[in-house]
């Protein structure tokens, strides 16, 4: 996934170069401001080649146009995941290996608790990694980012004591198909607790992540599970996590929930809060359908849309204050913003500024002014 800081630099710099801080300033707290100058100075100055390869990426380019798209949601991490998996391609993955691991331009994001380590207690006391040797579906999963791809069929093995996954899951594409991504995680057991898994050792930024078995059942039966809970740490991320059900079947078996419900519960979690995964892994709709869904979805939010505003047009009659009023209000505000931003600017922070418009401008004459974003627009 491109930074996000990455995105708030190239907001200004797909449109107007020169301006590359100007509107990162604006977005961010005043007292991040000088971070974010020198993160942007060090991905000028440091990751200058992948970030003109980057620029020159129509998949970096779009991936970064679709950050955009994230700004200020609720759901804004999950919303840049999405994107990354959209549009991961090897320069996206050269540039964060740059801006993120090699020159860690980017902060990382830190652990705040969300996905804590599970006491022993809570864990399986025996575990044979040869008895997850086989064909596995994820048939449920707590964490929307992570876990509940469609058609998550992971093929495991043993190999010197280590246990390989080939795992392959489904990307949902905006105009209703799908695309097959497809990954090989190897994990060793640890020696105390059979129960944990670690896969450690990756280059990809330098990512961890390690499994704990809450609860399985292996007798070669239908209903057969393994009920993983994870937690993982890279070099932008640490303390990311989440939790899925590998079956045999490709549909959850109801009769092992009541074990499910149990063991989520000795980690603090409520097993009615796990989202169903869907495994039929059919093959992708003809193009002529997917369209004609969209064009039907879009229908539908334009009815919703003109609703809406018509509501807000009621509603704006009502005030005294005209649309005009509040535009003329909010430009305002957004210029005395900017004015007291920039006031309380150190000497230090304003020299920095200054010596990063600088790059910015050769960024500038090294592309010109058409830069390939506006192609996408």
């Amino acid at each position: 996934m491109v930074p996000d800081v990455l995105r708030h630099c190239f907001q200004s710099q797909f449109m107007r170069v020169i301006g590359v801080v100007a509107f990162m300033l604006l977005a961010i707290p005043s007292a991040d401001a000088v971070d974010a100058l020198k993160t942007c100075s060090c991905l000028l100055k440091e990751c200058r080649v992948e970030l003109a390869k980057c620029i020159a990426n129509p998949s970096c380019a779009a991936n970064v146009a679709c950050l955009q798209t994230c700004n200020n949601r609720p759901d804004e991490t999950e919303c840049q995941i999405k994107c990354g998996d959209l549009f991961e391609n090897s320069v996206v993955d050269e540039f964060n290996e740059c801006a993120v691991s090699r020159k860690k331009c980017v902060p990382r994001k830190n652990d705040v608790g969300e996905f804590p380590v599970p006491d022993p207690s809570t864990l399986v006391k025996r575990f044979n990694i040869s008895d997850f040797s086989g064909k596995w579906f994820i048939t449920s999963g707590l964490n929307p980012t992570f876990d509940t791809f469609d058609c998550q069929l992971h093929e495991f093995h043993t190999e010197s004591n280590k246990l390989v996954g080939n795992l392959s899951w489904r990307i949902k594409t905006p105009d209703g198909g799908f695309f097959t991504r497809s990954a090989v995680q190897k994990f060793v057991q640890d020696g105390k607790q059979p129960g944990v898994l670690y896969n450690h050792d990756n280059d990809y930024l330098h990512y961890q992540d390690d499994w704990y078995i809450l609860s399985s059942k292996i007798e070669n039966k239908p209903d057969d599970y393994i009920f993983v809970y994870y937690k993982g740490r890279n070099d932008a991320w640490d303390g990311y996590g989440g939790a899925v059900v590998y079956t045999r079947s490709a549909v959850l078996p109801e009769s092992i929930v009541p074990e499910l419900e149990n063991a989520a519960k000795k980690v603090g979690r409520d097993f009615k809060q796990f989202i169903t995964t869907d495994n039929t892994c059919g093959p992708e709709p003809p193009l002529v359908e997917r369209l004609e869904k969209k064009v039907e979805d879009g229908e539908r939010t334009i009815i919703r849309e003109v609703e809406e505003l018509e509501g807000q047009v009621e509603k704006a009659g009502k005030s005294e204050m005209t649309l005009l009023k509040r535009l003329a209000d909010g430009l305002k505000e957004l210029k005395q913003d900017e004015e007291n931003f920039f006031r309380g600017l150190s000497k230090e922070e304003m020299e920095l500024l200054k010596e990063l418009k600088m790059e910015a401008s050769e960024v500038e004459k090294l592309f010109g002014k058409a830069l390939p974003l506006r192609k996408l627009r």
